[in-house]
Formats: C-alpha cells, structure tokens, sequence
C-alpha cells in the first residue's frame, strides 16, 4: 500500500510538471517574431529601391517630359509686358534723339508729343490687362492724350506749310477741287478759307468731343451703368458718339491732305507714309474696338468659367493694342 501511494504521488508530480514543460514551447513563436520583422524591412527596402530606381529612370526619360500646364491668359499677359517693354524702348530713344539734335523746335515739340502716345498707349493696355475693372477709368488718360495727339499732329501739318495764314493763300491759288465720298455730291467747299476752316473744325471738334466722352464714360463706370447687354447702357451710346466723331475728323484730315497734297510732298519726305502713321496709330484702335463690340453684341463670343463675354472681348482689345504699339 505504501509503494502504491508512492506510485500515485509520482504520476501526480509527473503531471503537475508536465505543463510548466510545455510552457517553454509556446513561447516558440515569440522568437521568430524578429526574424519576420526582418524579413519585412528587406522586403521594403527592396521595394523602395526599385521605387528609386523607377524615378530616374523617369527623370532622365525625355520621352516623358511635357508642359507645364499654364493658362493661356498668363502666356498672353507676358507676352504683353515684353513688348510694352520694347515699345518703351524704342520710344524713348526716339525721343532722346530728338531732344538731342532739338534744332527745329517748331517742329519737334509735335513730333516728341506724338512720339509718347505710344508707350502710353501700351502702358495703358497693360495696366487694363493686370487689374480687372480698371479700363474704364484708365482709358480716360488715353483718350484724351489721343485727341491732344490729332491737334498735335494738324498744327504740325501748318507748320510744315509755313503756318495758318500762309496755308490759306496756297488753297485761295490753287483749283477747285471735288469732296471726296460720301460728300462729293454736295457743293464742295471754296478753296481758302472755307476749305481751311471746315477741315480745321473737323479735326478740332474730335479734339474736344472725346474728352467728353471719356469723362461720361469714367462717371458712368463709376455709377455701375456703363456696360451691359441693354441698348439703354452707355457703352453703346458712348461708341456711337465716338463713331460718329472720329469718322468726320478723318474725312476733314483726309481732305486737308487732297487739297494740299503737292506742298505738303514737297515740305516733308514721305508725308503720306508719316499721316498714314498717325492715322493709322490713332483711329485704328478706334475702329478695331468697335468691330470687337459688334462681335460681342452679335453673339460670336461664348463664355467660360473665368471669364464673361465682354470681358473676354475687353482682354482681347487691350492685348492687340501692345504689339500695334511696339510695331
């Protein structure tokens, strides 16, 4: 009985240490815990090494490289401030060359005024372009700068023929001649005074009327009721009016020069090329923005998420006006 209770207390210590053995051998996966951290950290490294290698692959592929992807609003703006740049430029040394050899000041003082319309005009058109909503009331500066251009430009044409007086005993001398179209079928004017003064009051009466115009226009886009697609805004009438006063003034210059055609030839090398100039600086820009606002009012221009009809056609008007000037 004793060797069996002995036996039973052996089985039963046998037991009881039978899982404190086995303890050990749970614990296995514990230990390969740092193994398979391992491995994973090789794993990326690996992985980002590829990664790497991918990117400069990339980076060196020319096939791959593309544009940047810039609107083309900014394109067109610094393309605008180069040239206004150039205009400057160019100006300003033709300016300085006149101020340097300033030996016929009746003559030059016109011709150094006409000479600043142009970076103005730029100056101006880039200055609309920059700050939105500003056109209007920077465009009064150059309109009326335009208009003190033309009166500059016809007193340069009497200095040229020996001033007011001289000009009107040439025409007394000279043939009757007919009014070019549309008014040639009207009694043409007497030449001498008539024809002179007629011609003058054509020129003067755009001199004094755009001014105005622009002052109505700085008001009414001040007050909110210049633009807009209703007849009864102002842009409309303003343009009429200025349509209207611009294509008589160019009637009486392109008379004035029909009638004094061989003195002024003869005062002045290439004086048709130099009035086409000053034609062409001042009223194309004219014409050029009313052909764009019939445009908008037909219909032709569709709008974007950014920008509006109008100020579409606005962009577009103030941007031509830049490389016309550096040209």
């Amino acid at each position: 009985a004793a060797a069996d209770d002995a036996a039973a207390d052996d089985a039963a210590a046998d037991d009881a240490a039978a899982p404190a053995e086995e303890a050990p051998a749970e614990e296995a996966p514990a230990e390969e815990a740092p193994a398979e951290k391992k491995e994973s950290t090789v794993d990326e490294e690996e992985d980002e090494g590829e990664e790497f290698e991918d990117d400069v692959r990339k980076a060196f592929d020319l096939n791959k490289i593309r544009y940047a992807d810039i609107p083309l609003h900014y394109w067109a703006w610094w393309i605008a401030v180069l040239l206004v740049i150039g205009t400057i430029i160019i100006s300003g040394q033709l300016i300085l060359k006149h101020l340097e050899n300033y030996e016929q000041p009746e003559v030059q003082k016109y011709v150094v005024r006409i000479l600043f319309m142009a970076p103005l005009y730029a100056v101006d058109a880039l200055l609309s372009l920059t700050f939105d909503g500003a056109s209007p009331f920077l465009n009064v500066i150059r309109d009326c700068y335009e208009a003190f251009t033309l009166y500059s430009f016809t007193k340069m044409l009497y200095v040229w023929l020996g001033g007011e007086r001289e000009v009107i005993k040439m025409m007394s001398l000279k043939k009757q001649i007919q009014l070019p179209f549309p008014l040639h079928t009207i009694e043409p004017w007497a030449m001498g005074d008539e024809m002179f003064y007629n011609c003058k009051l054509g020129v003067i009466q755009y001199v004094f009327v755009i001014p105005v115009l622009a002052v109505i226009t700085f008001l009414t886009a001040a007050a909110g009721a210049y633009e807009g697609k209703e007849w009864y805004t102002m842009d409309l009438w303003i343009s009429l009016a200025s349509c209207m006063s611009a294509t008589y003034a160019i009637y009486c210059l392109i008379t004035f020069y029909i009638s004094m055609q061989e003195e002024l030839e003869k005062s002045v090398s290439n004086a048709l090329a130099k009035f086409l100039c000053v034609k062409a600086v001042v009223f194309f820009c004219f014409w050029q923005g009313l052909v764009l606002h019939l445009i908008l009012v037909i219909g032709y221009v569709p709008e974007t998420e950014q920008f509006s009809s109008s100020h579409l056609m606005g962009a577009i008007q103030e941007w031509l006006i830049c490389p016309e000037m550096f040209i």
